[in-house]
């Protein structure tokens, strides 16, 4: 294979693991703001 496809395949390796990194943390701070204003239930 030639050099264009490995980097090709390298960039897009780091991309993938850049959205999963970012959706990992998006998903904790998600959790964070959820304990820091936890949701009241209303009463009927």
């Amino acid at each position: 294979m030639s050099i264009d496809f490995y980097k090709a395949l390298e960039i897009s390796a780091i991309g993938i693991i850049g959205v999963f990194v970012f959706m990992t943390l998006f998903y904790f701070v998600i959790i964070g703001i959820d304990k820091l204003f936890p949701h009241k239930k209303e009463e009927e």
